[in-house]
């Protein structure tokens, strides 16, 4: 009887040594299969690294840009939509060649949009500059580009809109509002795997 004590506080007695060990090997395991599948997340988002990289060279959230392009075209430079606009950020040549103009960019011409450069390159700007203009919301800056800035300026002006996502169906126009909306909910989600520390794989 004596013995299977000893045996069984021996026994005890080496599982209080190990388990900490149990625990370290048990957390590694988990982190691993995480970071399995936030590698494999970031890898199949198209473009991702031409598209960090500009968004660092510019100055703009790599988050927002990847909102934006996501819901604009679903990451497909060629896209063209019935009103014209074109490439990944779906960006108006009209807006494109002011935009070009501002940032002094030579040999533009409309069909450089469907080029995932200059398309990220001018929408990118276009959004920065955007930000500039209404600094304190983000759903404004994200109105402004789908319903264009003189438009939220002026609902924001006869407060029509107090320029919150809480208050988002207050915008007059039914596919701004569903759009900031949507746009919100991509960018929550990439930025908060962005917080987490993850990047893009090599």
């Amino acid at each position: 009887m004596a013995d299977r004590r000893r045996q069984r506080k021996g026994k005890r007695k080496s599982m209080r040594k190990i388990r900490p060990f149990l625990i370290i090997a048990a957390v590694l395991m988990v982190a691993v299969f995480v970071a399995r599948d936030v590698y494999a997340y970031w890898a199949s988002i198209p473009y991702y690294d031409e598209i960090a990289s500009l968004c660092q060279e510019i100055g703009e959230e790599t988050a927002l840009v990847l909102a934006v392009i996501q819901t604009e075209s679903r990451f497909r430079p060629n896209a063209l939509s019935p009103r014209g606009a074109v490439g990944l950020m779906q960006i108006m040549p009209g807006t494109a060649r002011w935009m070009a103009d501002r940032l002094g960019l030579e040999g533009y011409d409309d069909d450089k949009l469907y080029e995932r450069e200059w398309n990220l390159t001018i929408g990118i700007s276009y959004l920065q500059y955007l930000r500039r203009q209404f600094p304190d919301s983000i759903p404004e800056v994200l109105a402004a580009y789908n319903a264009g800035p003189v438009n939220v300026r002026s609902w924001l002006d006869t407060g029509n809109w107090d320029g919150s996502l809480a208050m988002a169906d207050d915008i007059p126009y039914r596919e701004t509002r569903n759009y900031v909306k949507t746009v919100m909910k991509a960018y929550d989600a990439y930025r908060k795997m962005i917080v987490l520390g993850y990047d893009a794989p090599a």
